[in-house]
C-alpha cells in the first residue's frame, strides 16, 4: 500500500470513527433501505461465523443492522422490523461497543449510554480472543406481556428474540458482515452490569464485525 493510500485510509478513519468517543447519546444515521443483495441470496449466504475482524463498524453499518434487527419501519403505528408476541416489543438491544454499553432507542433511532468503558469481554471465555467491535446483547422484558402465565411469557420472549436474531443475521449475510447468534454469555455478571429487573431476561448475544481476512 503507498503512502498516499495509508494517508487517505487514516483520515477516513479518524472522520469516521468520530462517534465512538464516550457519549451519552449516539444519534444513529437514518437506514439506507437502497443497500443490500435480494432476499434469497442472502439467504444462501447465511453462516455462523467463527471469526471476527477487530475493525470498528462505521456509524451507517451500525445503524442500519440495529434497524433491520428491531427497528421502526411503520413510524404512524411505532411497528418493528421484527413481530413480537401481541405487538409487546418486549425485546430490548444492549450494544457493547469500545466507548461504553448502549441502549438501542428505536423511537428515537439512537444509542443511549447505560455503562462507560469496554465490557466486551464479559462475553468471551479467551481473555487472548481478539475482540468483536460490536457486540449486541437481546433481554426480552417479559412484564410487557399481558398476560400472568409467566411460562408462556418466557416462551413468548424466547421466540421474539429468535426473530430479531434472525433479522440480524440475514442482514449481515446481506451486507458480508460477519455474526453469530450466541446463548453463551456471563449472566451473572451482566444482570449486574446492566441492572436489569427481575422481569429482563438475556437471551442471546450477536458478535457483529466485517469478514476477517485470512489471507492466502
Amino acid at each position: 500500500m503507498s503512502k498516499i493510500v495509508r494517508y487517505v485510509s487514516f483520515l477516513l478513519l479518524l472522520l469516521t470513527s468520530d462517534w465512538l468517543k464516550s457519549q451519552q447519546f449516539i444519534q444513529l444515521n437514518p437506514p439506507d433501505l437502497t443497500r443490500g443483495r435480494a432476499t434469497m441470496q442472502a439467504l444462501s449466504l447465511r453462516a455462523s461465523a467463527t471469526q471476527f475482524d477487530t475493525t470498528m463498524l462505521s456509524l451507517q453499518d451500525l445503524s442500519d443492522v440495529l434497524w433491520a434487527a428491531n427497528g421502526i419501519n411503520r413510524p404512524a403505528s411505532g411497528k418493528r422490523t421484527s413481530p413480537s408476541a401481541m405487538n409487546a416489543q418486549d425485546i430490548d438491544i444492549y450494544t457493547f461497543i469500545r466507548s461504553g454499553v448502549y441502549l438501542y432507542n428505536p423511537q428515537k433511532h439512537a444509542l443511549e449510554l447505560v455503562v462507560n468503558n469496554d465490557f466486551r469481554r464479559v462475553f468471551l471465555r479467551d481473555e487472548k480472543s481478539p475482540l468483536p467491535p460490536v457486540i449486541l446483547l437481546l433481554v426480552s422484558d417479559i412484564s410487557r406481556f399481558r398476560t400472568q402465565d409467566d411460562s408462556l411469557k418466557m416462551m413468548w420472549g424466547a421466540m421474539d428474540a429468535g426473530i430479531v436474531s434472525e433479522n440480524i443475521s440475514v442482514f449481515c449475510a446481506s451486507e458480508n458482515l460477519a455474526t453469530r447468534p450466541r446463548a453463551s454469555m456471563n449472566q451473572k455478571k451482566l444482570r449486574e452490569l446492566l441492572n436489569l429487573k427481575d422481569s429482563q431476561y438475556l437471551m442471546l448475544n450477536h458478535p457483529v464485525s466485517y469478514k476477517k481476512n485470512i489471507g492466502n
